[in-house]
């Protein structure tokens, strides 16, 4: 039933129709560049040359719409490069055949790992393969490859070209997008409940995006910069907003928030477009007469933050960004970070263990993608319909439908499959006519025109348009017969199903990584927040820079238990794990709670000697041997019970006084504060436990 149920849950995936779409002016300049190809083939009278240019300016348009992070003509360099040069290679070893294999091998594994920067660099890489597959299969000899490769060469020149073209945009357009994003969802959680302050992927989006920029110009972002600063900033001021009005009960609450929003979402749109939009005076007003009337410093911070956030973006805005602050101003990150190359092969080289999924994955795509050649050149021409002696087609298709994880797996599989036969179905009906060669360039421009739209659309849409536009641009063309549509489309189904037994024989459950990336978790919050707890028995107790570490370590755990949360949900694999769905979406919400405390804890560490609380360090061994017992029960090493932190806690400030001073009102604001805090960490760890217990397979007990 689990399987079934996992099947109908993936095919409706892989069949859904997204309203996502690339931006208009990048698609136009990936639409000029496919024209001017076919142009030049048309001038030229040369069928070959007009559709390997045209193909250059295909791929490589591709890679400047997926998910642009550098400078488009960056990104347009880089992916005419990759593909040129793999094209190139594909023709010099073209006439060897086991040599084309083991290279196609270890490309493949090479993009494999490459997937560890995210889902668009790995595409990209998948992209720049397939040039290497075109060459070695379809020239004819070594030559015609190198003159193949020429033409594509030409193409993807084209698309850097277009590049350079207006309208240009605000400078550092992707990591504009990026902030404008991350204030567009505290906007979005500054109406919503606690746990939406909790998601950290935007944070980390933005974060990426200004990393790129090269250190030479980062003093001229600086600006964007400190908005990252700010945005932080206004995420704790929204947490402890939250921890003293919980459900913003009054109206001046309710009011507060909505102006709150307006705020923030004022401010992504003059950093995305580089143009400011105002927030009327009456809104500042109303925010900074109800925190005036707050006796706690959570609305004061958030007014004060919300000011700075919107003088940056202000300063955004000028033409002279460099000189909007000082170079001696002190903004995160502005200075400082390890280069992209040296970040890059750090990343890739933590992958390098059988343990790692990504490196299960590599391994996976090298071994389905070089079977699927050597299946697609078995078949041969399915029966004169095809081109004989080939398999890039089925292997390609292995290549783009293979993902790390099963669902994403799957509904590739199945959404490419039928968009490829449907496409078929209309390649075919567009074959009847007799086109001539001016109206099939007319047509394959329209055709892959209509690919860049519905590029992120899904599946079943862009292989639709695809499968069409290969058909016309390849195979009528090249004066192969109509017919020849519906081997297209019997290729892509072949390699769809060679990608999905290949996954299935040797499998990455998500559902079986949750364990792991729990206890991972739980061990770096048993050094944050004892570090934490300590730092409230003097000022400046704390270390700092430890702290922001461990932060950074955090995020990056939870946003990957997340993830594999998220896909496990499609996983027919639930009883191999330790908890039903149900309760991994308890352990996401609790994990993010519990998360949220450290947030507060850190950002309420005492200032001065009045607001230290000394008592609360007696907490530090109790939780630490909590949290290792925590840890461990979550890896499935032993079971811990519910209620043993609490029973300390209780003993502790009933022992200390500590909530007698608080509820009698004879203790001091930073002190009833402070025992909230960890009152709220308690009661979330407690949760956490508890679900973590709840189904558990026992091997051995230890104490909490």
């Amino acid at each position: 039933m689990r399987w079934w149920s996992s099947l109908i849950t993936i095919g409706r995936d892989g069949l859904r129709i997204q309203r996502a779409f690339a931006a208009p002016s990048a698609i136009a300049r990936a639409v000029l560049g496919v024209l001017l190809a076919t142009i030049l083939g048309l001038l030229l009278d040369d069928p070959v040359a007009g559709a390997m240019a045209s193909v250059g300016a295909f791929i490589c348009g591709i890679g400047t719409l997926l998910s642009p992070l550098r400078h488009p003509v960056v990104n347009a360099l880089a992916m005419a490069a990759a593909f040129s040069a793999m094209a190139v290679l594909g023709a010099l070893v073209h006439g060897t055949t086991w040599v084309f294999l083991l290279l196609l091998a270890v490309a493949a594994f090479a993009t494999g790992l490459w997937r560890t920067l995210g889902i668009a660099p790995g595409i990209r890489a998948c992209l720049a393969v397939i040039g290497l597959m075109i060459t070695a299969d379809l020239a004819p000899d070594v030559s015609t490859g190198l003159m193949m490769a020429g033409w594509i060469a030409v193409g993807t020149g084209l698309v850097v070209v277009v590049q350079l073209l207006p309208p240009y945009g605000p400078r550092f357009a992707a990591q504009r997008r990026a902030l404008a994003a991350l204030y567009r969802s505290l906007a979005e959680a500054s109406a919503a409940d606690s746990a939406a302050l909790g998601g950290s992927a935007p944070f980390t989006a933005a974060r990426q995006a200004l990393d790129l920029l090269p250190q030479f110009s980062r003093p001229a972002a600086a600006a964007l910069f400190g908005l990252l600063g700010e945005a932080e900033r206004i995420r704790r001021a929204l947490h402890t907003v939250r921890l003293t009005a919980p459900a913003a009960t009054t109206a001046g609450d309710q009011e507060a928030a909505a102006a709150t929003a307006q705020v923030l979402g004022n401010i992504s749109r003059t950093v995305a477009s580089g143009r400011e939009a105002r927030t009327p005076d009456e809104v500042w007003t109303l925010l900074e007469s109800w925190a005036a009337a707050s006796s706690v410093r959570g609305p004061h911070d958030l007014a004060a933050r919300l000011h700075s956030a919107q003088q940056l973006a202000r300063r955004s805005t000028d033409d002279r960004l460099g000189d909007v602050l000082e170079p001696h101003t002190e903004v995160p990150g502005l200075y400082t970070g390890t280069p992209s190359v040296a970040r890059t092969a750090r990343r890739i080289r933590a992958q390098l263990h059988p343990q790692s999924p990504i490196f299960r994955h590599a391994v996976r795509l090298a071994v389905g993608v070089v079977a699927a050649e050597v299946i697609g050149r078995s078949i041969g021409g399915w029966g004169g319909l095809g081109i004989s002696a080939h398999g890039f087609w089925v292997a390609l298709t292995t290549m783009l439908v293979l993902f790390p994880e099963y669902g994403h797996t799957l509904a590739r599989a199945w959404g490419r499959a039928a968009g490829a036969v449907l496409g078929g179905l209309f390649a075919w009906v567009l074959s009847l006519p007799d086109w001539s060669p001016a109206g099939l360039a007319v047509l394959s421009v329209v055709l892959a025109a209509a690919a860049f739209v519905t590029l992120r659309t899904g599946q079943l849409m862009l292989n639709f348009w695809l499968t069409t536009w290969i058909v016309f641009l390849i195979h009528h063309i090249g004066g192969l017969p109509g017919p020849t549509a519906w081997a297209r489309a019997a290729d892509t189904v072949v390699g769809a199903a060679i990608a999905v037994l290949i996954f299935l024989l040797w499998p990455t459950w998500s559902t079986r990584r949750v364990p792991g990336l729990l206890a991972e978790w739980l061990r770096v919050q048993d050094r944050l927040l004892p570090e934490l707890l300590t730092g409230y028995a003097d000022v400046g107790a704390t270390d700092q820079a430890a702290v922001d570490a461990l932060r950074a370590r955090s995020r990056q755990v939870r946003e990957h238990l997340e993830a594999a949360v998220e896909q496990s949900h499609a996983e027919p694999a639930e009883h191999r794990g330790l908890w039903s769905t149900a309760q991994l979406e308890q352990i996401r919400t609790q994990v993010s709670t519990v998360a949220g405390c450290a947030t507060l804890l850190g950002e309420h560490l005492p200032r001065t000697p009045q607001d230290t609380v000394p008592e609360l360090t007696e907490l530090v061994d109790p939780l630490h041997e909590h949290l290792t017992a925590l840890a461990r029960a979550a890896a499935g090493a032993e079971t811990v019970a519910p209620g043993a932190l609490r029973s300390v806690y209780d003993s502790f400030t009933a022992r200390c006084g500590l909530l007698a001073q608080t509820s009698d009102g004879d203790g001091s604001v930073t002190t009833s504060r402070a025992v909230r805090l960890s009152t709220a960490t308690v009661d979330a760890i407690e949760a956490l436990t508890a679900t973590v217990a709840s189904r558990h397979r026992p091997r051995r007990h230890a104490a909490a």
